[in-house]
């Protein structure tokens, strides 16, 4: 899987889970290392430009849990940690009304 691949397919899994006028969506995750899930903080941006937060379901997490993995994994497989271990944090902002998403990865 390309790399625009997964971005989209992260970005279609958090949009799809969102509440209906956000204008923005943010996830905090922290993938566990035994391949197990993770923990994950969900928030949004109303129409209104005020911060709430909003809980998908289980399946939703799931989904965005392996998707996260296998972007792990698209770092592993393209010598792309700079002889760091994988990280396992990362910030994801997706833009609802620019269609933009960035996902900012953290190295502990």
């Amino acid at each position: 899987m390309q790399y625009e691949d997964l971005y989209r397919r992260i970005g279609q899994i958090i949009f799809s889970c969102g509440p209906q006028g956000a204008r923005e969506l943010i996830v905090q995750a922290e993938l566990f290392a035994d391949d197990d899930g993770g923990q994950f903080q969900f928030d949004y941006i109303d129409e209104d430009g005020e911060p709430d937060w909003f809980e998908p379901d289980a399946r939703a997490i799931g989904d965005l849990s392996e998707a996260l993995k296998d972007f792990q994994q698209y770092f592993v497989d393209n010598n792309m940690t700079n002889g760091m271990p994988v990280w396992r944090k990362c910030a994801i902002n997706l833009n609802v009304l620019e269609e933009a998403i960035s996902i900012d990865v953290q190295y502990d």
